[in-house]
């Protein structure tokens, strides 16, 4: 039985067929992300683009859903393309192994996609990227704070003006006032983000203080993360895109 027969009961032959055209962009391939651009291949989503810079390290494979010792050192988005054909070997797939930089965010945002999913975890690519893609209207659902927590069934959908109790969104928000949005420029930018308070990071084990420079990188606290609540938040964004294609 081809892998997406179940996929055609659930939706029916034409959807399906539909999702075999369709092309979803994945900003970041971290624990979201990679669960994300995974369920859209399992969903029949036929073109993918993903971007993520990073590789693969031990620390990862707590959460990371194509996250296996035999790739640690190896790019993202070369693994995940390697474990999406061995699921569809027909998925188109870009792989875009760079950095969504902050005031360079319209360069990356690639054309003629159906739908954008946002999964950065770094604010101010993640701020520049929301924001340019609310000015150019095109379709999109961003992911907010998932590190720290544990019980994913506090993730919740909706705008992030209404979210509360999630440090990032918080943060999120301001930076998106500084840009004129929620003011002189409206925008919904809806999200998947959790009310659950989060465990504090991990201060650096040698006493130096997050937000530091040394040797030319900047010191940060270390957050705690599980499978749970990252690949739930995952799960529903790419059921997201999925369901907004199919209403199209």
């Amino acid at each position: 039985m081809p892998f997406n027969d179940r996929t055609k009961i659930l939706l029916g032959e034409a959807d399906a067929e539909l999702l075999t055209h369709a092309r979803v962009c994945v900003f970041g391939l971290g624990g979201v992300g990679a669960t994300a651009a995974m369920d859209l291949v399992r969903a029949g989503v036929g073109h993918l683009v993903v971007l993520d810079f990073d590789v693969i390290t031990e620390s990862n494979l707590n959460r990371l859903y194509f996250g296996y010792s035999d790739g640690i050192g190896r790019l993202k988005v070369e693994v995940f393309a390697e474990y999406a054909r061995r699921i569809n070997p027909e998925v188109d797939i870009l792989a875009v192994g760079s950095i969504v930089r902050g005031a360079g965010a319209a360069g990356s945002i690639p054309a003629g996609c159906d739908f954008y999913l946002d999964c950065i975890d770094t604010l101010n690519p993640k701020v520049n990227l929301l924001a340019e893609l609310a000015r150019q209207g095109l379709p999109f659902v961003s992911s907010m704070g998932t590190a720290g927590r544990l019980a994913p069934e506090r993730l919740k959908v909706g705008s992030l003006w209404d979210t509360h109790d999630c440090p990032l969104s918080s943060l999120v928000r301001k930076r998106l006032r500084r840009l004129g949005f929620g003011d002189t420029i409206v925008a919904e930018f809806n999200c998947v983000w959790s009310d659950e308070p989060a465990v504090p990071p991990a201060m650096p084990a040698d006493g130096s203080i997050p937000g530091d420079t040394i040797n030319g990188e900047r010191v940060r606290a270390v957050q705690g993360s599980g499978p749970f609540v990252p690949q739930a938040a995952g799960h529903i964004l790419a059921s997201l895109a999925v369901r907004h294609i199919l209403a199209k």
